[in-house]
């Protein structure tokens, strides 16, 4: 196998933010304070050249009054407002000039002009100046001074930073507002914890400052983001003995978390409650319950959503209708999808591109061909013309399919409508080639490709070369990829991980994977599974333990696949006790084993002769939901009939055929078998 490769050292979906409350916006500190009135012919140049944006002629207006000395010292409001103007347009070293400017003239700079600064600085990232600024100022800082650069620090992440200023605000005897708790009470909700941020609750009050409902939001928001949901509710209900009564965001925030918990009845109930209490719900609740909906499966619910909006004063949009849209099609309704896009008008908005996109590409997964062709048809009538990605989709599924000589009919109109054919159209016609099994044709159409390959072109026709088992053009095409500076992604190893796997080249298999990552390509799930099943299939299962143990250290978490493959290595070479623990084990983080697994377990157990125990184990699968196939109780009566009860075995294979569970066949054939 040394010769496939080449000489390369080788082988390798939220809730809308709301608009925020007036609370929490960033304060405007600069321009609270009332300009003096002044007749001054300095005064009045000043102004108009700051009214007519000239804020350079302004500053160096600002810079000559201070450099002459013992004259008339500039507007303390209007070299405010000229920084607040410099800042806005991210010329914070000159407006800095301008505040050194009108204190070297000794006009009388108070806090809102170093609360302009400060606030300039952090909007533009330069948190490190605005800190130094505020431990200079000459005047004492109040809360708006230093909110933007706590906020701005906790938006970085540094919320440790950010408490630390907090700490400095106080040894400097200013008090922190509610909008400076609250925004580290975000912040560490989100970095620490709910826990974590109730202490720094329990501060802002012990400090005097009195929480508003903005920031209870944000302890509720933290509850969910937890999963507390039902602490979240119970907090939500208690809001009124704190002096505030929930608002939408209050209600749409609890809302969002069961929905995220999928308590839909919960959902309803308090959807109810929340119009009940004349909280009425807003076009980011709506957005959120279409949409978890959606992601639910549960597209009537989400249109009924959608009908009551119009009742609240809401309106639907477009992206909304198409989610919904989405939703229908992955249920195989694609008439209903049809028919809601044809009355998307009763909810205030017409369809676009996307949502012909979506219903065609229903009708093409459907295989329903001529209505696709008649819905693209439609969409140039009603001046929707299809773009690249509509095309695209018929054409790649078409391809999927096999269809090639429709798909090139339907490139061929391509340029017609001002699209233009691209390597994704090639990659699909390259890919519906590798099905149809003609490699020469996809090779044929990939070395005359008028557009460069990438990596999807690449490991499509590798994962083609390797089905027809060409492994020459294999690996001349890896090392075409290489030479064309292509680097090979995860999915193209994966190819060829399966490939050796299949062959049973474990040690090549092996030897890929490992040089995959020391060429920086790091394997996923995907490749481990593909690697633990060749190993469980051709090796011992300590090969298939030291394997998980190494990918568990690398830091990726096993599914149920990964722990199906080392559950029948082990069952299979009577380490049954081995393979219940690791059962156990995977239902304890949450994973639930379907009848394969269990399948795997008992016929280690009937192996040894233990069948009690696996009619004991039989029934557990039983009281997990888990329903028994037809090879379960193939494997119990094979059970039964190896322990020499060929009676008992022959007695309930008949019963489980009268009704229906194994079919006559499969009787008759183990008949024949053990009977004769």
């Amino acid at each position: 196998m040394a010769a496939l490769l080449p000489s390369f050292p080788f082988p390798h979906a939220s809730l809308p933010s709301p608009k925020p409350h007036a609370h929490l916006a960033a304060p405007a500190a600069a321009a609270t304070r009332p300009e003096a009135p002044s007749a001054s012919p300095a005064t009045a140049r000043l102004r108009r050249l700051i009214a007519r944006e000239d804020l350079a002629g302004a500053a160096r207006l600002v810079e000559r009054s201070a450099a002459r000395g013992g004259g008339e010292a500039p507007d303390v409001y209007l070299c405010t407002k000229l920084i607040r103007n410099l800042c806005r347009r991210g010329r914070t070293s000159d407006a800095a000039r301008v505040l050194r400017a009108a204190e070297a003239s000794g006009a009388p700079v108070d806090v809102f002009a170093y609360n302009t600064l400060v606030a300039g600085y952090c909007r533009h990232g330069h948190l490190d100046a605005a800190r130094r600024l505020i431990a200079s100022m000459p005047v004492p800082p109040d809360a708006y001074t230093y909110t933007p650069l706590i906020r701005r620090l906790c938006d970085r992440g540094r919320v440790g930073d950010a408490l630390g200023l907090l700490d400095d605000m106080l040894r400097r005897g200013c008090q922190p507002s509610v909008v400076t708790y609250t925004v580290l009470l975000e912040a560490v909700c989100k970095n620490s914890g709910f826990d974590q941020a109730m202490a720094v609750l329990d501060e802002m009050r012990a400090k005097g400052c009195a929480p508003n409902i903005v920031t209870y939001n944000v302890i509720i928001n933290g509850m969910c983001r937890e999963g507390r949901v039902d602490d979240a509710r119970e907090f939500l209900n208690r809001l009124s003995s704190y002096g505030f009564e929930p608002d939408i965001v209050s209600y749409t925030t609890v809302l969002k978390g069961l929905c995220a918990a999928k308590r839909w009845e919960d959902v309803e109930e308090l959807f109810a409650e929340m119009m009940e209490r004349k909280c009425m719900p807003n076009e980011v609740t709506f957005d959120m319950l279409v949409r978890f909906f959606c992601r639910g499966g549960m597209a009537e619910r989400a249109i009924q959503v959608l009908e009551q909006m119009s009742e609240h004063g809401c309106t639907a949009n477009t992206t909304l209708c198409n989610i919904v849209i989405n939703s229908i099609c992955k249920q195989g309704r694609v008439d209903d999808a049809f028919k809601f896009l044809n009355g998307m008008a009763s909810y205030g908005c017409h369809p676009d591109t996307i949502s012909y996109t979506t219903v065609l590409k229903g009708l093409c997964r459907a295989e329903r061909w001529d209505d696709a062709k008649e819905l693209l048809n439609e969409m140039i009538r009603k001046n929707c013309p299809p773009n690249e990605v509509t095309f695209n989709t018929f054409i790649c599924i078409l391809c999927q399919k096999g269809l090639i000589e429709q798909a090139i009919m339907l490139i061929e109109q391509m340029s017609d409508h001002g699209c233009t054919v691209g390597v994704v159209t090639y990659n699909a016609l390259v890919n519906g080639f590798c099905v149809q099994g003609d490699i020469d044709s996809a090779l044929e159409l990939f070395n005359s490709m008028p557009c460069k390959p990438n990596t999807i072109t690449y490991t499509t026709l590798l994962t083609g070369l390797c089905n027809a088992e060409r492994l020459d053009d294999a690996a001349g095409l890896i090392a075409e990829m290489l030479r064309k500076d292509c680097s090979p992604n995860v999915v193209t190893f994966n190819v060829l991980v399966s490939f050796f796997c299949q062959k049973g080249f474990i040690e090549e298999a092996i030897e890929l994977v490992e040089q995959m990552m020391e060429h920086g390509c790091t394997p996923n799930l995907i490749t481990y599974n593909t690697l633990l099943d060749g190993i469980t299939k051709d090796c011992s299962s300590e090969d298939a333990v030291e394997l998980l143990h190494g990918l568990v250290s690398k830091g990726v978490s096993p599914d149920i696949i990964t722990c199906s493959s080392v559950i029948g290595a082990l069952s299979r070479e009577d380490r049954v006790e081995e393979a219940l623990q690791m059962f156990h084990v995977a239902q304890d983080i949450g994973m639930r084993p379907k009848a394969v697994v269990y399948n795997k377990i008992l016929l280690g157990l009937c192996k040894r002769r233990e069948t009690d125990n696996a009619i004991d184990f039989f029934a557990y699968m039983v009281s997990n939901d888990c329903m028994p196939n037809e090879s379960t109780y193939i494997i119990l009566i094979e059970g039964l009939a190896h322990e020499g009860l060929l009676k008992e075995a022959q007695d309930i294979l008949s019963e489980l055929c009268s009704r229906g569970v194994v079919s006559k066949s499969l009787m008759e054939e183990w008949h024949s078998l053990h009977m004769l």
